[in-house]
């Protein structure tokens, strides 16, 4: 098998680098990401009362079926450690549960705060739109990448990589924003609200912003043509998002408790 060049490094091969740093840093980020994804999964099974439901799965899933497989392909791919198809194979189908598996679970829980059908119909189309349009080119650009050289597929994939990676925020900006304007309006519907309202409210706030700052930092690195870096660092943080998630559901329950709490008191 011919193993193409490619205009940026890592795209079609190992890391070929003499750095025992950089292949440690790989090696340490990686093995964190299987191992939070491994503790997502115990996570998830211990803190939902019933197995069911799309935030549930989505999790799951995305922890699952995603960031491990992803994060072993990449630990295979760039230490070379198995046939070339192995790691673009774990790493391509992991990427894509993973990326598709995150924007399912902002969507299942804008249900906690939006009731229009409209917005929710809108969101859950554009995961779908987006998923099938951007992901069906970066796979075939994976394997082309690796197998079929004078069609110049490295180049192709290193401007899709952007294209889709770009997208993807947006799109995860857009459910954001959503979920940051309707918690907010259901916040102020309650002019006497209690300091742990204000709290849980700042509290998803900060969140959301930290899931937000994790997307433009790795859109910084892959304009910068640090792809190696880029997919490590995406492969960690999509665990650090999932565990945030984990940490809004708690936010979101005790907001929905207090809501139904007013409800029932007659001041909603």
């Amino acid at each position: 098998m011919v193993v193409c060049d490619a205009p940026v490094a890592g795209i079609v091969g190992a890391y070929t680098g003499n750095s025992f740093a950089v292949q440690a840093s790989i090696a340490s980020v990686l093995g964190c990401a299987i191992y939070s994804a491994l503790e997502l999964v115990v996570l998830v099974f211990s803190i939902f009362n019933k197995y069911n439901g799309l935030y549930f799965w989505s999790l799951l899933i995305t922890a699952s079926l995603g960031v491990i497989p992803d994060a072993i392909g990449l630990l295979l791919k760039y230490f070379e450690l198995a046939p070339i198809w192995i790691p673009v194979t774990l790493s391509t189908a992991g990427w894509s549960i993973m990326v598709t598996g995150q924007s399912l679970v902002l969507y299942s829980r804008l249900h906690f705060v939006v009731f229009n059908r409209k917005i929710l119909h809108f969101v859950l189309g554009m995961i779908i739109f987006d998923a099938i349009v951007l992901q069906i080119p970066q796979i075939v650009a994976s394997y082309g990448a690796v197998y079929v050289c004078h069609l110049h597929f490295q180049g192709f994939f290193s401007k899709w990589e952007k294209i889709q990676l770009t997208v993807f925020f947006v799109q995860e900006i857009i459910i954001s924003t959503f979920f940051i304007i309707q918690t907010l309006r259901l916040m102020r519907m309650y002019p006497k609200r209690s300091a742990r309202k204000t709290n849980i409210m700042y509290q998803l706030l900060a969140i959301n912003s930290s899931i937000i700052l994790m997307d433009i930092s790795l859109l910084v690195l892959e304009y910068l043509d640090l792809f190696i870096t880029q997919t490590v660092c995406k492969c960690f943080f999509y665990t650090v998002k999932l565990k945030l998630e984990i940490a809004v559901l708690s936010r979101l329950t005790s907001f929905v408790q207090s809501h139904h709490q007013l409800e029932c008191s007659g001041l909603s």
